[in-house]
């Protein structure tokens, strides 16, 4: 029987940490860890695609949210696969992932989002958000979506445990793993946990998808 494993991603824009995770608090297996890009790598598109946006017509911004949107999407799917690939070779079926999210909604309005510098950053980390919810949902992953600064004390109140402990334990995997053990792969893991924790029944991709990111808010954090 396949390891059952989760996926959880700390995003910026343009790119994602990605962790896959094994097991449970004590005995916690990191499968894989890694930059996810979300662009083109032929820069056709660009990283902050909402501020170029800004300085055009808004048929023209139009038409390049679009693309991007697009590209970003496309771009994950295939990161996405690539990763699940690597897990499946090791033994290894993740049937879940867990993302963090923001608390604003963004407008399906353009030019009212081009007209506030706030809500320009909050649409640029959706359109990235979106593209990892999509393309792990195209996969048959269930989506758990928690906002940033709850992250810790979500997952370890999926296990049972104080939010120190699981720090704790999550930080001492570093001795094990040798760098990079940054505050990205950190979050991202007890992303992956949460999303275990909270998912007990579900033990491989051959579970229908399901997601708690309904509202598609708006970015956990920022490049």
């Amino acid at each position: 029987m396949a390891v059952r494993a989760a996926l959880g991603f700390k995003l910026h824009t343009g790119w994602a940490m990605a962790v896959a995770v094994a097991g449970h608090p004590n005995e916690i297996q990191v499968l894989f860890r890694g930059r996810v890009e979300l662009l083109p790598p032929d820069e056709s598109v660009p990283r902050f695609v909402y501020h170029e946006a800004a300085e055009l017509p808004l048929s023209r911004a139009t038409a390049l949210v679009s693309r991007a949107r697009e590209a970003a999407q496309k771009t994950a799917r295939v990161a996405i696969r690539s990763i699940l690939r690597e897990l499946d070779a090791r033994g290894a079926k993740a049937g879940v992932c867990g993302i963090p999210s923001g608390s604003t909604v963004v407008p399906d309005d353009l030019s009212g989002i081009l007209r506030s510098h706030a809500l320009i950053h909050t649409a640029e980390g959706a359109l990235f958000q979106q593209a990892i919810v999509l393309a792990c949902e195209s996969r048959g992953l269930t989506v758990t979506a928690t906002r940033e600064r709850e992250v810790w004390s979500r997952a370890a109140g999926a296990w049972g445990l104080p939010e120190a402990g699981l720090r704790k334990e999550v930080d001492a995997l570093r001795k094990s793993l040798g760098a990079p053990w940054s505050a990205d792969h950190k979050t991202a893991a007890a992303l992956a946990l949460l999303a275990l924790g909270t998912h007990p029944s579900i033990p491989d991709t051959k579970a229908s998808a399901t997601s708690s990111y309904a509202a598609r808010p708006g970015p956990a954090s920022r490049a």
